[in-house]
């Protein structure tokens, strides 16, 4: 049985199991097992032909272990990266929707982190398959997008490189609102703070120490090949002490294997990329963060991650940065931090060439 029948008959387990839950007052997990073991011991269902019975026990094995069954749903591998990091039992406020679009819902939510804090947090289910995204356009197959895969090493390279403009992501297994034996496998962030790009004040564009922060997380997508960092995926916070904080949320249409080049995120023969060209200044920092990072340090981190020739189009873009680092140095272009504030490197940056430059533009900011 598949499709659409399965699909009807796992619904209709899953109502007889909350049934037996709401009269026995148990709970829903309980009233699972309790079927099984009535199944398995011939009390339930026992003039039923062989093949029913052995769907029924392997619904209910599904409904018992719903991770065990959307990890093999999703094709996801199990990793240490991929390991479950939060579930009902860590939710201290039931999800509410966020946004529900085209192509994906979201959820607010409040969680206990793992230090016992209470955090804001954003949860994302996932979806097997994909459509609508720029993303495949670079490689990446939309009947297998391993989504949760893609942003946990958008993380991973951030951590490697010392960046921190990747909201925190986990996989989690949370009741949406469908109940407690219909969750959700999907990707809990933390709340990125301040406000996106798109709605951000406009002097913001231009604080030095934003121009910073956007170029590492621009430095980062070419890293990773983000296709779809538009004004609306990253957030940026300015403190009352002037703190600069920059989020890239959305990690997931990155890592393509046809983009070998770190600026291929740009539009590109008319393609649909929310990217830009490579920045026209970097600084100091940025740049020995760039020349420290080795070719074998990517494959080790990413090799269990993503596939041969995703990693292998990771290490070109990597090469093609270390090559603009070197043409920025030999042009002066590589400034001391406290040089941010310099009006001559700030002019530098475009639309064309910067998410800074892009957003300045959108924002009227001269």
């Amino acid at each position: 049985m598949e499709g659409q029948r399965r699909a009807a008959f796992v619904a209709l387990v899953r109502g007889d199991a909350m049934a037996v839950a709401r009269v026995g007052q148990l709970d829903a997990r309980v009233a699972v097992d309790r079927m099984r073991m009535a199944v398995e011991d011939g009390s339930l269902g026992q003039n039923a032909l062989k093949e029913d019975r052995e769907l029924l026990l392997e619904v209910l094995g599904q409904l018992a272990d719903p991770a065990d069954h959307l990890y093999r749903q999703l094709n996801l591998k199990i990793t240490p990266d991929t390991q479950l990091a939060y579930t009902n039992t860590k939710v201290l406020e039931k999800p509410t929707p966020l946004t529900s679009g085209s192509f994906a819902s979201v959820f607010a939510l409040k969680v206990e982190n793992a230090d016992g804090v209470a955090q804001d947090s954003v949860f994302k289910p996932l979806k097997a398959t994909e459509e609508g995204w720029v993303g495949k356009w670079s490689g990446i197959p939309m009947d297998d997008p391993q989504v949760a895969i893609r942003n946990i090493a958008t993380l991973s390279c951030a951590k490697k490189l010392g960046l921190d403009v990747i909201a925190d992501t986990r996989l989690a297994l949370i009741d949406t609102g469908r109940g407690p034996l219909d969750p959700d496998l999907g990707l809990l962030m933390e709340r990125a703070p301040g406000k996106q790009a798109r709605n951000a004040d406009a002097d913001w564009f231009k604080n030095p120490a934003v121009f910073a922060e956007v170029t590492k997380l621009q430095l980062l997508d070419h890293l990773t090949g983000q296709v779809d960092r538009h004004d609306n995926n990253y957030f940026i916070d300015v403190g009352p002490n002037g703190d600069v904080k920059v989020t890239g949320i959305d990690n997931d249409q990155c890592f393509g294997k046809d983009l070998l080049s770190p600026s291929d995120i740009r539009p590109l023969r008319r393609l649909p990329f929310h990217g830009t060209a490579l920045p026209p200044v970097i600084d100091t920092a940025m740049a020995a963060m760039i020349d420290a990072l080795e070719d074998d340090e990517l494959h080790a981190m990413l090799d269990n991650q993503l596939s041969d020739d995703e990693v292998d189009a990771t290490v070109s873009r990597l090469q093609g940065l270390r090559l603009h680092v070197d043409q920025l140095r030999s042009q002066g272009l590589v400034i001391e931090p406290a040089q941010w504030a310099d009006p001559a490197m700030q002019a530098r940056f475009t639309a064309q060439n910067s998410y800074i430059g892009r957003e300045r533009t959108t924002h009227q900011v001269f």
